[in-house]
Order: C-alpha cells, then sequence, then structure tokens
C-alpha cells in the first residue's frame, strides 16, 4: 500500500468511528435524560423535608444543567470532527487539484 490509500483508510476508518461515536452519545444521552428527569420527578414528589427541600431542588438543578451542557459540548465536538474528516476525506479523494487552497 502507498502512503494515500494507508491515509485514505485511515480517513474512512476515523470516520466510520465518529459515525459510531455520535449513535452511542445520542442513546446514551436518551437514556441518561429519562433517567434524571424520572429521578427529579420522583423527588419532587416524595413528601417534603423541610431539612432538604431547597438543597434537594438545587442539586437536581444543578445536575440537569451540567448533563445539558455537557450533552452540548459532546454534540458540537462529534460534529465538528465529522465536518473535519470529510473535508480530510475529500482532500484525498483528489477534490482539490495541486496549486488549490483547501476550503476548511
Amino acid at each position: 500500500m502507498n502512503g494515500t490509500a494507508q491515509e485514505e483508510m485511515f480517513i474512512r476508518k476515523a470516520l466510520a468511528k465518529v459515525d459510531k461515536a455520535a449513535r452511542y452519545q445520542l442513546i446514551k444521552q436518551i437514556v441518561v435524560s429519562v433517567l434524571a428527569f424520572a429521578f427529579a420527578g420522583w423527588l419532587a414528589g416524595r413528601s417534603p423535608s423541610s431539612e432538604l427541600k431547597i438543597e434537594c431542588t438545587l442539586i437536581i438543578m444543578g445536575g440537569l444543567i451540567a448533563a445539558i451542557c455537557t450533552t452540548k459540548i459532546m454534540s458540537l465536538v462529534n460534529r465538528n470532527t465529522r465536518t473535519i474528516l470529510q473535508a480530510m476525506a475529500e482532500m484525498q479523494e483528489g477534490a482539490f487539484h495541486a496549486g488549490d487552497r483547501p476550503r476548511l
């Protein structure tokens, strides 16, 4: 195998891994969101305890905000990684001629 064939294979494998990671992340996001909302609902529906009412609410809201932020960051990372790898694949397939500048 020459260098370009190896690079092309590497890019294809990387794209496949990014697709797989994106699907896994989506499934994980759905499962965690359902569990977090179920737990929040369970805590909200319990008989109120004067000692932990405000603290539990703050902890739940903080956890939900952290989970939403983490999910958003991971989705952006996956999307940007895929875009970069697709641009690299276009370059490898000869989309750019000698002397042309890449459109990254």
